[in-house]
């Protein structure tokens, strides 16, 4: 009766080790589990992350792009009406910061991927146009809404060019090299278009970005002085600028 009494606890001890020991292979188990990444089941699949709509011309509307949404899932999805806004986009705030500006992105309002229902393995497109309206770094956030929740967004960039001025600043910094250095981009203080160099102590702007009766002028800020360096039109044909 003693060696009943003495042999069961450790019998009993044997299997609740035993025991700990396979509930903590299953924990392990589901942690390598939740540790593998999961793809997104729809994602904007073209063009790049890194994709720039480039330098465009104030009010052109030539820089197009399609942007493709993919359902790698095992369900339909449908998509919600595709946007562009400026939420969860982040910007610095120093000169030449590029600037959340959804209204210069323009969703075509043809056939796209609004209203769609996307089979496993489908895909569509809609058209985004960058129509800068300002000078300088533009950003927004492209949404695509779609039935399973997760919503789809994508970053999208493009940069405003005021012309002639932004031809003329190119022009400058190939003949003035050592002074016009680390140039940031065109940006807008209103009423002029400028850009800075050295770290912000040396400027040129154009009075170009309110329209005015009166001719621009390019100024230079140094020294903690604005000084006109003449009208913008006569600078722009010096330098051949259209």
């Amino acid at each position: 009766m003693r060696y009943i009494l003495a042999t069961t606890p450790r019998t009993n001890i044997q299997m609740n080790g035993h025991l700990k020991v396979t509930i903590r292979g299953a924990v392990l188990l589901l942690g390598l589990i939740c540790m593998v990444p999961v793809k997104a089941q729809v994602e904007i699949t073209d063009p790049a992350p890194s994709h720039h709509f480039g330098k465009i011309p104030l009010g052109e509307t030539y820089a197009t792009q399609y942007f493709s949404l993919f359902n790698r899932g095992n369900t339909p999805v449908t998509v919600g009406q595709v946007s562009v806004d400026g939420n969860e986009v982040v910007v610095c705030m120093a000169i030449g910061c590029p600037t959340i500006a959804p209204n210069d992105f323009v969703v075509s309002t043809g056939v796209g991927c609004s209203g769609l229902t996307l089979a496993p393995g489908a895909g569509c497109s809609t058209l985004i146009s960058f129509v800068p309206t300002v000078a300088g770094d533009r950003v927004a956030r492209l949404v695509f809404p779609v039935s399973d929740g997760n919503t789809t967004t994508r970053t999208i960039a493009g940069t405003g060019v005021s012309q002639p001025f932004d031809c003329v600043l190119d022009w400058a910094e190939q003949q003035f090299k050592t002074l016009l250095t680390n140039p940031t981009p065109t940006f807008l203080i209103s009423p002029f278009y400028a850009r800075c160099y050295q770290g912000g102590s040396v400027c040129l702007g154009a009075d170009s970005a309110v329209p005015s009766f009166a001719p621009a002028s390019v100024y230079l800020y140094q020294n903690q002085t604005l000084q006109s360096l003449g009208f913008l039109s006569d600078i722009a044909t010096m330098a051949k600028c259209q």
